[in-house]
């Protein structure tokens, strides 16, 4: 079904337009600011949280837990050089009825590709979601988007990677203390006995050595609770096995 698809959304001077979805092709609108907000009913069990994203130096909206998880790993990624939330809203008319819809993320990639990260529901795909997806594909056709879904790790993963991100800010980054650690780190060993090892003071090093996981700039099996016994040591190739991929985009 063909339909006239508009994108509202803030130029570069701070304006709201609304442009056909094949104009917005190339368009970063991952940079935009926020043309919609979530508003929660009583009812609703759901939270509404920001997070702020090392990658870009921004807080970005996530309409959900699930969206806040994703929005880490997205952070993390290191083939998302940049990500946003709510700053577009894709508008057409169906049925005599204006519809709307707004992805959870933008996400631009190292490759330059412009990704539209929507979540399935808490519950499951429905009827209702299938519609909305059509309409995104649609959508990412005209305006030359990939279209995505969230894919996130096993639960320890996660918890890892929270903890660990806790020391995501760049105020956390020392070149002298991080070439110690990757000296005392330069074969696998555990967590506790490479810190203690490193000629740094532990309350120094500890923070630091979590940043340069974040960073990957040394590895850690993030299956496995991370503690004082967890193997730490060089980046190996590849991404980590348990994170997977921030998300699966669907092939055109």
């Amino acid at each position: 079904m063909a339909r006239e698809l508009q994108v509202l959304h803030f130029d570069a001077d701070e304006v709201r337009r609304i442009l056909p979805a094949d104009r917005l092709a190339g368009v970063a609108l991952e940079e935009r600011g926020e043309v919609w907000k979530p508003s929660r009913h009583p009812s609703q069990r759901s939270i509404v949280t920001w997070w702020w994203a090392a990658t870009n130096r921004r807080l970005v909206g996530c309409r959900s837990l699930e969206r806040l998880s994703t929005a880490m790993l997205l952070d993390f990624h290191p083939g998302v050089v940049d990500f946003g939330a709510w700053s577009a809203q894709l508008v057409w008319r169906e049925r005599g009825r204006e519809r709307r819809l707004v992805p959870d993320f933008f996400v631009r990639t190292s490759s330059g590709a412009t990704v539209v990260v929507v979540a399935r529901p808490a519950k499951g795909p429905g009827e209702r979601f299938d519609r909305e997806m059509s309409v995104w594909r649609e959508a990412c056709g005209q305006a030359r988007w990939q279209l995505a879904s969230p894919q996130l790790p096993d639960r320890t993963a996660l918890v890892n990677l929270r903890w660990v991100s806790r020391r995501r800010h760049p105020r956390f980054s020392d070149a002298e203390v991080e070439s110690a650690l990757a000296a005392a780190f330069s074969e696998p060993r555990p967590l506790a006995e490479g810190v203690q090892g490193c000629g740094v003071p532990r309350l120094l090093a500890l923070p630091r050595l979590y940043h340069m996981l974040w960073k990957q700039s040394l590895s850690v099996d993030w299956a496995v609770p991370l503690g004082p016994g967890s193997l730490v040591g060089p980046v190996r190739a590849g991404e980590p096995a348990a994170m997977g991929r921030p998300f699966v985009a669907e092939q055109p």
